[in-house]
């Protein structure tokens, strides 16, 4: 895998874009949609991309390290359009084209997969965010997430049901192996656990009148 030297070398934006995406991402100090996040993301999609061909870096990179950035100036409810917004402001300031910045923004828009993603980057954003949601690892980022919405654990100990079919990229099939089922029958443990034991999920309710 090529390090982030090698593609700052040929596009000295991306340095730009890092410094940037760092700083706003360590302000608001989140639990799971934080600059850590982006690290891991970028790494996998690192590796996945070196096993394609005609992947275009200046879109990827900047893809991968802006896809959350609209969880550092709102609710994450509303952060992939609003981290669309925000690479369409910010982008023109760091050098970037109306073409370059439409591309990444597009993806953006289409990391969490709820329609068919029809460029390569994209795609590769989306294998390599939704493999922090597969294995026994990625039962911890799901219960950071937990943390950082604010959900119960009840709300949360459900089977997500992923499938290595959603995956657009051979190699992160690959890397997520049988991941999905690891992570399913960890929260169908967790959930049988829940009813057994009513102190767990215990509200205000249960306890007054």
């Amino acid at each position: 895998m090529k390090k982030l030297d090698y593609f700052i070398k040929k596009d000295p934006r991306i340095k730009k874009v890092y410094d940037y995406a760092k700083e706003k991402y360590d302000k608001p100090n989140l639990v799971q949609h934080n600059w850590a996040h982006i690290l891991r993301d970028l790494y996998r999609a690192l590796v996945i991309a070196e096993g394609e061909s005609g992947v275009n870096y200046n879109i990827l990179i900047p893809a991968v390290i802006l896809h959350d950035i609209g969880v550092t100036e709102g609710k994450y409810s509303d952060h992939i359009e609003k981290g669309s917004r925000i690479v369409k402001r910010d982008l023109p300031k760091l050098g970037y084209c109306k073409e370059e910045i439409e591309r990444i923004a597009k993806a953006v828009l289409l990391h969490k997969g709820k329609e068919k993603i029809d460029f390569l980057e994209a795609q590769i954003l989306f294998d390599a965010d939704r493999l922090e949601k597969s294995g026994i690892a990625g039962v911890s980022a799901s219960y950071r997430a937990q943390l950082e919405l604010g959900k119960t654990l009840l709300e949360w100990a459900f089977p997500r049901k992923y499938k290595n079919e959603d995956f657009y990229t051979k190699k992160a099939k690959e890397i997520s192996g049988e991941g999905f089922y690891e992570m399913d029958k960890h929260f169908e443990e967790v959930k049988e656990s829940l009813k057994k034991r009513k102190d767990w999920i215990v509200t205000e309710k249960d306890l007054w009148e």
